[in-house]
């Protein structure tokens, strides 16, 4: 077979793959897929011309090139992405942990996972659930020795945010005693607005789940995740001590020796990879991924209320248990980029963190950004000039920054903004820190299609060897389970 349809063989099985893996009932999903095939084609067309070692060169440069602009956004950065249908990983560091010493970020730096933390609380809850050790549908004012006497709802639905929970007080109120934060916390009330977001619902489950503690340890050693943990010791950014964690709710549950479930884990870009493969491996059954990706509703809206409870429009249900899923408005309502499968979901956190994970695809990519910390404010206001190639890093419209243009990262008001000025000084803009990210989630899933393509067109064409060099050689591929 000639070279030029080998090439469009390739093209063709990809896009293909990625049409017969989803849904295409939305202007987004058709609009995603043909932004993929152009992306993709562009790709074909230098394969045609050079060998798949240059244009696989050209592909790791571009996507390097990618995180480096990102990185002016934080002091260090840390990307991960994996193709595990073709077995491919690429792995990007850049920028220092945030300390005196100047530490450079590298596969071995634990970042604080902010809200990430309730993937694994949720993948526990699941695995406890699937091993008939903690039951997930039951009322969690029924469980037994469960101190919540007032929540007639189930586990699984607080999992999924599907009713607005809070305290009777703050519970982040760092003067509090262990007695007066769990007297605040057992009396939660349910609101009006459904399908909240809220923090609550997780630190309730991690609580009510038994011997959790031994749990977590048992099953993330058993994943291989040697890193992840609450303790803050070996390389982190962000802090020096205790201190270190970002949330306050998380923090002062650990002051008092309570593990919360909804913050407070520490661990590396490598460790979020290793979970994406074990779901892969079936470290859970296929219904307890489906628990995980289910919002409990077909309806994808649901009436948003004022405090006063009257009507004031809609909003978007784009959430499972605990983590992102498609949804018709893609990345303007939720994290999951569109042409993703219908298995495809991702999770975020404070930080700066994301990990997308696409069951089905195969595809898998995390960002990590180091976020310093709320105290180290002062003495840590981040300036970064853009270089000149710079088309990576977008303003609101889409359009890149121009050269000059200065980036000014810091903590206002207890969230990570990004003040912009332009090559003259005068104030463009301000941006929450984890908007201007997208444009690097879309770039990980462009480059590993790319890879994915150029690839298979090297193992057609007999020159897998030059493969094996520059991508195969920290692929693990994750330990098997058995479902």
């Amino acid at each position: 077979m000639e070279k030029e349809e080998i090439i469009k063989r390739e093209l063709f099985n990809i896009i293909n793959e990625l049409k017969s893996n989803q849904n295409l009932d939305t202007y987004l999903a058709n609009e995603s897929i043909a932004n993929i095939a152009r992306e993709l084609e562009e790709t074909a067309r230098q394969l045609d011309t050079m060998s798949p070692e240059e244009v696989m060169l050209r592909i790791r440069r571009d996507y390097f090139e990618a995180v480096s602009s990102t990185a002016l956004l934080s002091p260090g950065i840390a990307t991960v992405i994996e193709d595990s249908k073709d077995k491919i990983y690429l792995a990007r560091y850049e920028g220092n942990i945030g300390d005196e010493t100047q530490t450079l970020v590298s596969k071995d730096t634990r970042f604080d996972y902010a809200s990430i933390t309730k993937l694994f609380t949720v993948l526990e809850a699941l695995k406890l659930n699937q091993d008939g050790l903690f039951d997930i549908n039951q009322i969690i004012a029924e469980i037994n020795r469960s101190p919540y006497k007032t929540l007639n709802i189930t586990v699984a639905d607080i999992l999924r945010f599907k009713y607005e929970l809070s305290t009777i007080g703050r519970i982040d109120d760092p003067s509090i005693t262990t007695a007066q934060f769990y007297r605040r916390l057992l009396r939660p009330k349910i609101g009006k607005n459904a399908y909240t977001y809220s923090d609550i619902p997780y630190i309730i489950v991690k609580t009510l789940m038994p011997n959790s503690r031994k749990f977590f340890t048992d099953y993330y050693d058993e994943l291989g995740l040697l890193s992840v943990g609450y303790d803050i010791s070996g390389q982190i950014t962000g802090g020096y001590d205790f201190e270190a964690v970002a949330d306050e709710k998380a923090r002062l549950m650990q002051r008092l020796a309570i593990q919360p479930g909804h913050a407070g884990l520490f661990g590396t870009a490598d460790d979020l990879i290793k979970v994406f493969d074990a779901l892969n491996n079936g470290f859970l059954s296929e219904e307890s991924l489906k628990l995980l990706l289910s919002p409990g509703t077909e309806e994808r809206y649901t009436p948003k209320y004022d405090n006063e409870g009257k009507e004031i429009g809609l909003k978007p249900i784009n959430r499972g248990m605990g983590v992102y899923i498609e949804h018709p408005e893609g990345l303007k309502v939720g994290e999951v980029i569109p042409g993703l499968s219908k298995k495809a979901f991702s999770i975020t956190g404070f930080t700066g963190g994301y990990a997308s994970y696409d069951l089905i695809n195969g595809l898998s990519s995390v960002i990590l950004a180091n976020p310093l910390t709320i105290e180290a404010t002062a003495a840590k206001v981040l300036v970064n000039k853009v270089p000149n190639d710079n088309r990576y890093l977008l303003s609101k419209e889409g359009v890149p920054f121009k050269a000059g243009t200065t980036i000014v990262s810091n903590y206002t008001d207890r969230k990570k903004n990004i003040n912009i000025y332009d090559e003259n000084g005068i104030h463009l803009e301000n941006r929450a820190y984890t908007n201007i990210l997208n444009s690097l989630k879309i770039q990980q899933l462009y480059t590993l299609l790319k890879l994915r393509l150029t690839k298979r067109v090297a193992l057609a064409l007999a020159t897998s060897d030059v493969l094996k060099q520059h991508i195969e050689e920290e692929y693990s591929g994750g330990k098997k389970f058995t479902k």
